[in-house]
C-alpha cells in the first residue's frame, strides 16, 4: 500500500488538478481547497492546505508546513521549495490596532472590530525557503531568492537575493548573481 494520494483522492480533498509523478502524502491535512499543481511535486507528511493555492512544477512542500490561501492565494512558482514547518498566511490579523484577535468573528464582525490584512503571496522561481520561515500577507519573494531558517517575510524581495531576519536588529539582504542563477537554470531546465 502506497503513502502517497491516489489520483482517486486528489479531487476529494480539493485538488483540482495534478500533474504526472506526483508524490502528495496521504498524511495531509486539507480545508476548504482550491488547488492546482503541476508536475513532479512532492508534498511530505503533515502538511496543511487550505484555501486557494497554485503550485507549479517540479515543487517541494516539506513536513509541517502549513499554507494558508484563503481567498487571495498562494502562488509557487517552478522549483521552489519550503523546508520543514514554513507557515504561509494570506490572511491575518494586524497584531498592532487590534482589540480583539478575529480568527472566531464571523466576517462582518471582524471588519468592523479588527485592523484585518488579507492579501496574495509569491514565491518565486527556483526560491528556497529555510526551515520556521514564516511569510505574512502581501509578501512577494522573486525568483531564485534564498530565505535563511528562522527569517519572517512581509514585503517584496527582488529576484537573485539572499535575505535573513534572524538577527533582528538588521535584516541581512545580500545581491546573488542572478545572471549566473538564470544560465544555470536555463542550461539544466530548458522547458520549464
Amino acid at each position: 500500500m502506497s503513502n502517497y494520494l491516489n489520483k482517486y483522492q486528489y479531487k476529494k480533498l480539493g485538488f483540482n488538478k495534478v500533474g504526472r509523478n506526483c508524490k502528495i502524502s496521504k498524511k495531509i491535512n486539507t480545508y476548504n481547497l482550491n488547488c492546482s499543481v503541476g508536475k513532479y511535486v512532492r508534498i511530505d507528511d503533515n502538511v496543511t492546505l487550505k484555501g486557494r493555492i497554485t503550485i507549479g512544477s517540479n515543487v517541494h512542500i516539506s513536513k509541517g508546513c502549513t499554507l494558508s490561501g484563503g481567498e487571495k492565494g498562494i502562488f509557487l512558482e517552478n522549483f521552489s521549495t519550503l523546508s520543514n514547518f514554513c507557515q504561509l498566511f494570506t490572511q491575518s490579523d494586524d497584531y498592532y490596532n487590534t482589540p480583539v484577535s478575529g480568527g472566531t468573528l464571523s466576517k462582518i464582525k471582524r471588519e468592523k472590530l479588527t485592523k484585518y490584512i488579507s492579501k496574495k503571496i509569491s514565491i518565486g522561481k527556483a526560491s528556497i525557503i529555510g526551515p520556521f520561515g514564516v511569510i505574512l500577507p502581501g509578501a512577494e519573494v522573486g525568483d531564485f531568492c534564498t530565505v535563511a531558517p528562522y527569517s519572517c517575510i512581509y514585503k517584496k524581495i527582488r529576484s537573485g537575493y539572499y535575505f535573513s531576519t534572524v538577527n533582528l536588529s538588521k535584516p541581512i539582504y545580500k545581491k546573488r548573481n542572478l545572471y549566473k542563477l538564470k544560465k544555470f537554470y536555463k542550461k539544466n531546465f530548458k522547458n520549464n
